[in-house]
């Protein structure tokens, strides 16, 4: 039995066919309830040659109408470039829309494959095939995909030279994309060319025609009146496995490439919208029913191959010199041998492309780099939801939670004054909230979160085929792209994976600069956007950690006065004073020898000045205070408190006989305050046992008792009922690097995390299949260590 097809959410459009500039084809895309726009010229402007502020310009106007982009229409080796033409045009535009999808949030270029400038084929197929290679190892080095129209070129209109293109090219980074209507005006049946490339599209357009009078013309019409088999395409890719877009390019009013503009008098708005209504309308045909089996002995048929799934384009696996080795043929069965051992399976297949585009965006936040630094988080959040859509993801939700929902009395402080201070903060930091399969019960449903918001700094991003360095790369794009491809790999796995079982991800913001999810995750969770298995995605080495401490941190500030380095002692000195504070209070709360209850505490900073000729009357101490429950942060912050006041009174005492300190030490309590920049945190810590026994028979490893735990987004599940949430990620915190220079990830550890999480939805399935009872009986907790 074929699936209806519905279409909903999934139906695009080339802007520029709808209207000359932005606003009017952001205006049609809202009225036709679309949520992205295929971009080619802005005002008839070519897109790479829009200077970078109208970039920017433009990546606003979309993401206040909550649009985003799915492709980027270049013209690398289109109709106006022969293969004879200057090569530098087309590597010059690339470099340039790379550069513009990291701004718009698109990492897909559709690329055709150059004209033959009068050469005979064989030399017009060699030099193509060249400029393509060429093209795409810049491209893999750039984190884009170049997707191949069928349209003019060598490899346009002929399946067996695209094929060829593509096996002698040889890279993740080039795709095919597919155009129901280019065969009625090139001559060739468009429907029998994408039987051949099925497993190779990633993006489709979608316009229909009947042939012209002459030969290379066409009529244009809506879509499925005309001789492009539109509908069986459409039943073709959707039971293949396509998820992507179905981008409207319905040349009724507007053919850029071909001068034709509608009249002054004509709108190309009003047939380019009922094109798009005909589209979602149409009737799609069920599939054909399979043919009765031939006659004959059952070894005369060969097997019918199962077409591979629709996905990203990283099904090979990197050779050690960085390349990506063509696919393994598949040798002819052996006789069976009880000796032979099964081969291993293949990792799920992590899209590098998606990482490396990841990491070239910038996307550490304001309270990382401080007002004016480049931040492209909303963009990157939906580069993210594309390449998920492909997966067959809807995007439940893209937008920043109002200020109402952050500013409370236990959101840190930072994040409050940052919201006081410029009211569009919050808008600028988005959180992104995927759904796998139908809104279903929490029972049903496994929630997954990921953050694409880094620490500031860091070298170019660079993949040498198996380490990622960059930003991000453990913590946590690299898991964040990992994620996608273990989901894919489940689903593929077992079928009620997005069917019975829903899968939640929530790709937030603010999990990183001290806001500790206040303003990402936790509003989320309050919304109910939770399952009843819970995994955070951070760095533990492929071991899950089911608890989480939270912390409190505090600024330790001296107000008093300055003086000159000639009367030293006519001021207050608070270098002297924080200095002896750090150390008392680094002693007083050290735990204890034995292990007793003191807590930990993380002496983070003291800053005065700068100046060697002056004494410097004010300044400030941090101090970080992890805890792994409740009433021990309560008890942190007590014995703060008091550490405090025990070393104000040592200071004056000390320090009140000495002529240059006496000013200091007897206004020491009067110009000394404790303020507290976050504080009344929940943390994570008992869980029911259920959720170690899945775990444990999806084969993944516990965290050690007695290793301390750390602080993640896990906190704000504290509490929740009828739920098990875990951290789990690949690498190491320390190991890989994370937060500091060098930060790295090796391609093998993303894989075999994504073969974790392949597992564990596997096992939650079965579970739910089998009807496994909830075993809801808590495990004893455990005690946390340093954040």
């Amino acid at each position: 039995m074929s699936r209806p097809v519905d279409l909903t959410g999934r139906i695009t459009g080339i802007g520029d066919e709808a209207a000359p500039g932005l606003p009017g084809q952001i205006a049609v895309a809202r009225e036709l309830g679309w949520s992205a726009l295929e971009l080619r010229t802005l005002g008839g402007t070519a897109l790479a040659e829009l200077t970078a502020p109208a970039v920017r310009d433009a990546a606003e106007l979309l993401h206040a109408a909550g649009l985003g982009v799915v492709c980027l229409d270049s013209r690398i080796g289109n109709w106006a470039r022969p293969v004879t033409g200057p090569f530098s045009a087309d590597l010059e535009e690339l470099e340039r829309l790379a550069e513009h999808g990291r701004v718009l949030g698109c990492r897909s270029l559709r690329v055709m494959s150059w004209t033959d400038g009068g050469l005979p084929e064989e030399e017009w197929a060699a030099l193509a095939i060249d400029r393509m290679r060429r093209l795409a190892r810049r491209a893999e080095l750039l984190g884009v995909e170049l997707l191949h129209e069928n349209c003019t070129g060598w490899a346009g209109s002929d399946a067996g030279r695209t094929l060829r293109m593509l096996a002698e090219v040889d890279s993740p980074a080039l795709r095919v994309l597919f155009d129901t209507g280019n065969g009625v005006p090139y001559g060739y049946d468009a429907h029998a060319l994408l039987t051949r490339l099925l497993p190779h599209v990633a993006h489709v357009h979608v316009k229909d025609a009947l042939p012209g009078d002459r030969p290379g013309e066409a009529v244009y019409t809506l879509p499925g009146e005309g001789a492009a088999r539109v509908a069986d395409c459409v039943r073709l890719l959707e039971d293949h496995g396509y998820r992507g877009a179905y981008s409207l390019e319905p040349h009724l009013a507007v053919v850029p490439h071909a001068g034709i503009r509608a009249d002054a008098d004509d709108d190309p708005a009003l047939p380019f919208v009922r094109a798009a209504r005909g589209l979602a309308a149409l009737p799609v045909p069920p599939a054909p029913a399979p043919a009765p089996p031939a006659p004959g002995p059952p070894h005369h048929r060969e097997p019918t191959p199962t077409p591979p799934a629709a996905g990203p384009p990283h099904h090979r696996e990197p050779a050690p010199s960085g390349r990506h080795k063509p696919p393994t043929p598949t040798p002819a069965p052996a006789l069976p041998s009880p000796a032979r051992p099964p081969s291993p399976p293949r990792p799920p297949a992590v899209d590098t492309g998606l990482l490396l585009h990841l990491l070239h965006t910038p996307t550490a936040g304001p309270l990382e780099t401080g007002p004016g630094a480049p931040h492209a988080l909303a963009s990157a959040l939906r580069s993210y939801a594309t390449a998920a859509a492909r997966l067959g993801f809807a995007t439940v939700r893209l937008a920043a939670p109002a200020p109402a929902a952050v500013l409370r009395e236990d959101t840190p402080l930072p994040v409050r004054r940052a919201v006081a201070a410029d009211p569009s903060f919050l808008e600028r930091q988005p959180s992104l909230l995927l759904r796998l399969g139908p809104e279903r019960p929490r029972e049903r449903t496994v929630m997954f979160n990921v953050h694409l918001d880094t620490v500031a700094g860091g070298e170019p991003p660079a993949f040498d085929g198996t380490r990622f360095t960059g930003r991000g790369a453990v913590d946590a794009k690299g898991p964040a792209v990992a994620l996608l491809a273990g989901v894919a790999a489940a689903a593929a796995a077992r079928p009620a994976i997005g069917r019975d079982v829903t899968v939640l991800v929530q790709a937030v913001a603010g999990e990183e600069g001290g806001a500790l999810g206040t303003f990402g995750t936790r509003p989320l969770v309050e919304a109910g956007h939770v399952g009843r298995l819970n995994v955070f995605c951070e760095p533990t080495g492929l071991r899950h950690l089911p608890r989480a401490t939270a912390a409190a941190t505090a600024r330790v500030t001296v107000d008093g006065e300055d003086a000159v380095d000639d009367r030293p002692g006519a001021g207050h000195n608070a270098t002297v004073l924080l200095g002896f504070l750090a150390q008392h209070l680094a002693a007083a709360l050290a735990p204890a020898a034995g292990g007793g209850p003191s807590p930990a505490v993380c002496v983070a900073g003291l800053h005065t000045g700068t100046l060697h000729n002056k004494v410097h009357g004010t300044g400030s101490l941090l101090l970080n205070l992890p805890y792994a429950s409740a009433a021990a942060g309560a008890a942190a912050e007590d014995a703060l408190s008091r550490a405090l006041a025990e070393g104000l009174r040592e200071f004056t005492a000390r320090f009140s006989g000495l002529p240059l300190f006496a000013r200091t030490a007897s206004d020491a309590a009067r110009i000394t305050r404790l303020e507290w920049l976050k504080r009344g945190l929940p943390a994570l810590g008992a869980q029911p046992a259920w959720g170690e026994e899945l775990l444990a028979r999806a084969g993944i490893d516990p965290w050690p008792a007695g290793e301390p735990a750390f602080t993640c987004d896990a906190i704000w599940l504290a509490g929740t009922e009828d739920t098990y949430t875990t951290v789990f990620g690949p690498g190491s915190l320390d190991a890989n690097r994370a937060h500091a220079a060098g930060e790295f990830v090796d391609l093998a550890d993303l894989e075999a995390f994504a073969a974790r999480i392949s597992a564990l939805l596997t096992a939650f399935a079965d579970d739910l299949r089998c009807g496994a009872a909830d075993r809801s009986a808590p495990v004893s907790p455990e005690k946390a260590g340093t954040a």
